[in-house]
């Protein structure tokens, strides 16, 4: 048995087996206030999972939620066929998204921005090959059996009696970075792109926006068709500085959704977003920051200021004649919001971390926001993470 860092089991070099612990509670307030807003902690995640590894070549996860009814989060094994070559298969992220592929317990912020939750498809049952092709270049596809648990139906398929369903929603996604001045860990830029591909059957089936108060600001639309992602991603972490940068547009098609059964305009979403972040006291950003002298070890633990700018918009593909919020519309409403985070964190030590966020959020619609009338919120969180 061992508890550094946390605990494990290890029989010899073939059998690791390693205990995970996440505990996340947030404290939050809101300008104006909101009904969400009750000024008590609340515990925002609390998660345990077992990983391992089994003769070298097998890995593993298994996550669930510890409460009444929790989901299952990662659940999935790994075979590396090759050093070139892995397999998994399972319930795990769908390979799109730099921040949505990172774990929460690892954002420069508490939370993820409104881009990456609402247009990336986060976790789904599939299989899904990936590795490193030469020095410079990773890859990761898979094929899915749904667009992923942030891209969930929400409206009925409705059949007669003798109709079929012939849509469906399985998913093609594929991901590469490429590191083009070398190795190096996070010490040298990575860029990326990531693509997706699915059917959406008829319904009010899009994406939509929800802002930091958690209230939509762009409705779901009827859809049918294909929608496509394309994500284009950065990351670069020199000495104890990081700079993340993503972009990520969705196309919804709308097959036959108008008057008459006429095709419309696509749906589209549209987000990116560009952050920085800063280890005051000095340790390195890649990898993770960990603490060079932790609190009450000759030490005051490790403290990181960071701030971020984002954009989360929809719109139509068509922006001829009058614009109108009508699900079937043509020319649909725009809205967008765009948010300001400052944000700093404390690493006490290894396991926990304390983190602070102030958010200022605007809409280009003053119609369709948390308090109509009002364009501008303000909003806090602080949150107490301890992970093992």
């Amino acid at each position: 048995m061992d508890w550094d860092p946390r605990p494990s089991i290890r029989v010899g070099d073939e059998v690791r087996l390693d205990f995970r612990l996440k505990v996340q509670g947030d404290i939050r307030g809101f300008s104006p206030d909101q009904p969400t807003d009750d000024g008590g902690f609340q515990l925002h995640r609390r998660r345990a999972g077992i990983e391992g590894t089994l003769f070298e070549r097998v890995t593993f996860q298994i996550e669930r939620e510890l409460r009444r009814g929790g989901p299952w989060r990662d659940v999935y094994a790994n075979v590396e066929v090759a050093e070139a070559f892995e397999l998994r298969a399972g319930k795990f992220k769908m390979p799109f998204g730099l921040e949505q592929t990172t774990s929460t317990t690892d954002l420069d912020f508490v939370n993820r921005t409104l881009g990456s939750q609402a247009l990336t498809p986060a976790r789904e049952v599939g299989v899904m090959a990936h590795g490193r092709a030469g020095r410079l270049l990773e890859y990761e596809a898979g094929l899915f059996r749904n667009d992923g648990e942030n891209a969930r139906l929400r409206e009925p398929v409705f059949l007669l009696p003798d109709e079929v369903l012939t849509e469906r929603s399985r998913s093609l996604a594929v991901r590469l970075v490429t590191t083009p001045w070398g190795r190096g860990g996070g010490a040298r830029p990575r860029v990326g792109i990531a693509l997706t591909s699915s059917t959406i059957p008829e319904g009010l089936n899009s994406l939509r926006g929800r802002s930091v108060f958690d209230t939509v600001f762009a409705p779901r639309m009827y859809v049918r068709g294909t929608r496509a992602r394309v994500g284009l991603e950065g990351e670069w972490d020199p000495g104890p500085l990081g700079f993340r940068g993503e972009y990520i547009r969705v196309a919804e098609e709308r097959v036959g959704q108008g008057l008459d059964d006429a095709d419309l305009s696509d749906y589209i979403g549209r987000s990116w977003y560009a952050s920085a972040s800063w280890v005051v006291t000095g340790e390195e950003k890649a990898g993770g920051v960990r603490p060079e002298r932790s609190l009450f070890q000759d030490g005051f633990g490790a403290i990181e200021v960071a701030a971020r700018f984002e954009v989360l918009g929809f719109h139509s593909g068509s922006t001829g004649g009058p614009a109108f919020a009508n699900p079937r519309a043509d020319h649909v409403a725009p809205n967008e919001a765009r948010v300001w985070t400052a944000g700093v964190n404390w690493y006490p030590n290894r396991w926990v971390r304390l983190q602070g966020n102030a958010m200022r959020e605007t809409f280009e619609n003053a119609d369709r926001t948390p308090v109509p009338g009002d364009s501008t919120f303000w909003s806090g969180v602080l949150r107490m993470q301890v992970v093992l």
